[in-house]
């Protein structure tokens, strides 16, 4: 098994959730996805990296046997965060090589920035007897960034999106290296947001909690541990239909507090409890739509 450095591993213990199984309520169908080729691509340089073969070649970079800093040294770990943030979005399976049956989409990748920069700036200072003197510091900063193409297999329909992660040049980085690695697990952290965003986890209001006067403290919806954690908030809303087609006011923001088993979740309201609180008491049809 590769060892990872920190920064590394603490990328992916952000991205750390468990892997759907089931539907839940129904509303949050799960596609398969099957990853192609991951290229880089920086002016008229190109090469290509299949998924299949990145584990084999990252390990060089991870075990820190690579010491000048050159792009293409860093093109199996930028591939292998692509394919660690896709695996972690909620709603999308990524499967094997070989396993085609119920595949949605190919996704295929394009490295198009591995960059780190460098800034010498000095200060004047003065010291504590007053006596002045410069000081020069450096500051590492780096982007890499990723377009990422989704092909429908049965429709053909085909969507770029390109998603960038950074290492702002004053970070606490100290080489260019390190910043490197911190844009990379940027990457694949913003990658995870990005998609969780793009097929979002809907939940309907299956009970009301704790509340206080006119406003709903707590609520419960019938999503749970087989999707979400802690901590992920939810835009609540009041479905109707106007000409066949759904309607949506929105009353507010729930956050999930404790998750109570596969399909349950207990949720404090943060804000509009108030309307909540009277949709509720109207019997309106009430969903909530993840926004993280």
């Amino acid at each position: 098994m590769l060892k990872v450095n920190y920064l590394l591993a603490a990328m992916l213990a952000v991205l750390t959730t468990i892997k759907v199984s089931a539907q839940d309520n129904g509303l949050n169908p799960v596609y398969k996805v099957q990853i192609g080729e991951i290229t880089y691509q920086k002016g008229e340089a190109s090469k290509k990296l299949t998924a299949s073969k990145v584990l084999g070649v990252v390990a060089d970079v991870v075990e820190g046997r690579v010491t000048d800093i050159h792009n293409e040294e860093y093109i199996p770990l930028a591939a292998n965060c692509v394919k660690e943030g896709l695996t972690h979005v909620r709603r999308l399976q990524t499967v094997d090589d070989d396993e085609t049956a119920g595949v949605k989409y190919l996704v295929t990748a394009t490295l198009t920035d591995i960059a780190a920069s460098r800034k010498v700036k000095t200060y004047d200072r003065k010291d504590s007897k007053g006596r002045e003197y410069t000081e020069t510091k450096t500051y590492y900063g780096a982007v890499v960034t990723a377009a990422l193409t989704f092909k429908n297999l049965q429709s053909g329909e085909i969507t770029t999106s390109t998603i960038s992660g950074r290492c702002s040049e004053y970070s606490l980085a100290k080489s260019a290296d390190e910043a490197i690695r911190t844009a990379l697990g940027a990457l694949a952290e913003n990658i995870y947001e990005y998609y969780n965003e793009a097929y979002p986890i809907r939940a309907n209001i299956i009970e009301r909690g704790r509340e206080k006067k006119d406003k709903t403290k707590e609520l419960y919806i019938d999503v749970g541990s087989r999707f979400i954690g802690e901590d992920v908030h939810f835009d609540v809303f009041v479905i109707g239909q106007v000409a066949g087609r759904e309607t949506r006011k929105h009353l507010g923001r729930i956050r999930v507090r404790e998750t109570l088993g596969d399909d349950i979740s207990l949720c404090k309201v943060q804000k509009g409890g108030k309307d909540i609180k009277a949709a509720f008491d109207r019997g309106d049809a009430i969903v909530a739509i993840s926004t993280d």
